[in-house]
């Protein structure tokens, strides 16, 4: 019965973060460390259903054309760099320090997505082409070090980046999960190493993950207006943040 309603939470929160590009681990983490009380295992699950829900919703996204691959690729291959450093980083940080890291980044991603302070302050500026690319590749290196650290897919501050340099909500959401396909998988592998997980369980959680983001992913192209579930997702991020934190003092 507890796999059946994991399965069921699983289902619902991949259509739910299929559909603003996240892989829903800045959710699954602090989730799973609710109900296992072990961070690290959580990190590794969270970033496992970050693969199947990204690239599930990848494969919409690919063939609705919605990805901008020139964006993404540059941004994949720093990411992907910087989740192997993270990941080493998380065997040598004290847990209380990455809980309190983790949500203080949940209270400040939160706050953008509801306030969208930084696509405000950067709305038709041009950035230049080298500049670009620049803020491109030394961005995915750091998120991916977050990601890789905090077992997160990065796709929490991939979006408000894409939007800052001028992409649509919808191309913003379809390019994120795409990279945070990539992201995840890099931190994963340096994660997985040593890893002990219940692997029939597992393959119920990455069927729920995938089939939701599948749902998800063709209702964002189609009907949902995205901004409303930014804003939506900003406030589950601080009701969350404020948990944690409450649960630390």
């Amino acid at each position: 019965m507890q796999t059946i309603i994991l399965a069921l939470i699983v289902f619902c929160s991949s259509s739910f973060f299929s559909m603003i590009g996240l892989g829903g681990a800045i959710f699954y983490v602090p989730f799973l460390y609710w109900l296992t009380g072990d961070f690290i295992s959580s990190v590794t699950i969270a970033l496992l259903l970050n693969i199947v829900t990204s690239g599930s919703a990848a494969i919409t996204y690919i063939r609705k054309k919605m990805v901008d691959f020139k964006v993404a690729i540059p941004f994949i291959v720093a990411s992907m760099t910087g989740a192997q450093a993270g990941a080493h980083l998380t065997k040598i940080v004290p847990i209380e320090a990455l809980l309190l890291v983790f949500s203080l980044l949940m209270l400040f991603v939160g706050e953008e997505m509801i306030f969208s302070r930084a696509q405000l302050l950067y709305k038709d500026k041009h950035i230049g082409e080298n500049k670009r690319y620049l803020l491109i590749v030394i961005a995915g290196f750091l998120i991916g070090m977050v990601a890789g650290m905090l077992g997160v897919g990065g796709g929490t501050f991939v979006v408000p980046l894409l939007l800052v340099l001028g992409f649509t909500i919808k191309r913003a959401a379809a390019s994120s999960g795409f990279i945070v396909l990539f992201t995840s998988l890099s931190a994963f592998i340096a994660h997985a190493s040593s890893w002990n997980q219940d692997l029939h369980m597992l393959a119920i959680l990455a069927t729920a993950s995938f089939f939701g983001a599948q749902m998800g992913s063709h209702l964002m192209h189609s009907k949902i207006h995205p901004e409303t579930l930014q804003k939506m997702f900003g406030i589950i991020l601080w009701i969350m943040a404020l948990k944690m934190l409450s649960g630390m003092l």
